[in-house]
């Protein structure tokens, strides 16, 4: 069977990566080497807090726009987390690394021990593109003892605070109503941990909806027209609603904002309810003795997860939460509870915060 170094070299022998962006995410120099003008442009406005003449790359990207091609390779499904349904990716491993096939836009990935490779059509799927990119500094980082974290996090009042919970219960909506009251970014939905570090990860929020039109400082992520539409639709709908808008930090909330890495402070998991009449309400959580509030911070690497030694499993892995035990252990936790009431969730946080 051909090998992933052979697939990968044949792709960039016919679709030559000529473009280079140089890419600092942290202390990792990261290289992305491409066919397309179109898409390095695309990656450049994404990244531009990152750009960075990096001589050195600690891992290297190519990305390859063209008609995603057939390797001839019968591809096993991954399951999906947090009861999620519908095909989203499939993975084959073949001699020296494996290769994983996005269902949905039909774009393939290589990854070996010196590979790095996406091909397809890029420029059309850039976000999946942006994702492969910032999955390499995950790995880098884990490679460095860190854990991947389901949290969005910022520093507020000089403080690091994390914000896990389940798909869609608003840890990045939370988050983004203490940027409106002079929070600085750290991360959205994957937080990587290291004792009581913080370490976020280059992604810029990514919203539905609803967390636009109840944010004033959001006004213009959703287009106008558009959100003409969406004012017409239920609290109920809009929850519901499965619609991704990108926030740039810089437009909405103004220059200097960013905290890439921070001590943190107090970690908030959301277990509340929209429809909940129990009052809005933080408490103290021990999350040794919640393996409940603990699956929601962690948080599986997934197919994506090639580590060096070659050890990646062949089909996804339950989280082991041992393996956070030494960092979750060193912070302050906390769980809000009751109604899903975020106006008075950032009070109380604040509040909480003053204290610490």
């Amino acid at each position: 069977m051909t090998s992933i170094s052979q697939l990968a070299e044949a792709l960039c022998a016919e679709h030559k990566p000529a473009h280079r962006l140089m890419l600092r995410f942290g202390d990792c120099g990261l290289h992305v080497d491409t066919n397309s003008e179109v898409l390095l442009g695309h990656l450049s406005e994404y990244f531009k807090q990152c750009v960075a003449d990096v001589l050195h790359a600690d891992t290297r990207i190519i990305a390859l726009n063209t008609t995603p091609p057939d390797f001839g390779l019968t591809f096993t499904d991954w399951p999906r987390e947090g009861g999620k349904s519908g095909r989203k990716e499939a993975f084959a491993d073949i001699p020296g690394g494996r290769v994983i096939h996005k269902v949905r836009t039909g774009m393939q990935f290589l990854l070996g021990d010196e590979v790095r490779l996406a091909v397809g059509d890029c420029v059309r799927n850039d976000n999946q593109v942006i994702n492969f990119a910032i999955t390499q500094y995950i790995n880098w980082l884990m490679e460095r003892e860190y854990v991947i974290c389901h949290s969005a996090a910022i520093v507020h009042r000089g403080k690091g605070l994390m914000f896990s919970g389940l798909s869609g219960g608003g840890k990045s909506t939370l988050a983004l109503h203490l940027m409106s009251r002079g929070a600085s970014y750290t991360s959205n939905d994957r937080v990587m941990l290291k004792g009581d570090r913080m370490a976020g990860v280059p992604k810029l929020p990514r919203i539905n909806p609803g967390t636009a039109l109840h944010n004033p400082d959001l006004a213009g992520v959703v287009p106008a027209e558009r959100e003409a539409e969406l004012r017409k639709l239920s609290r109920d709908e809009l929850w519901q609603l499965e619609e991704k808008y990108d926030v740039y930090i810089d437009r909405c909330f103004g220059p200097d904002r960013f905290a890439p890495t921070s001590p943190v402070h107090a970690l908030f998991v959301l277990n509340w309810d929209r429809n909940s009449s129990a009052p809005t309400v933080i408490s103290p959580a021990n999350l040794l003795e919640r393996p409940d509030l603990l699956g929601a911070v962690s948080k599986s690497p997934g197919p994506f997860w090639l580590p060096k030694d070659g050890s990646a499993p062949a089909r996804k892995p339950d989280v082991d939460p041992r393996e956070y035990h030494p960092h979750v252990s060193k912070l302050r936790a906390y769980e809000i509870t009751g109604r899903a009431d975020f106006a008075l969730a950032v009070e109380l946080v604040e509040e909480l915060i003053e204290n610490l």
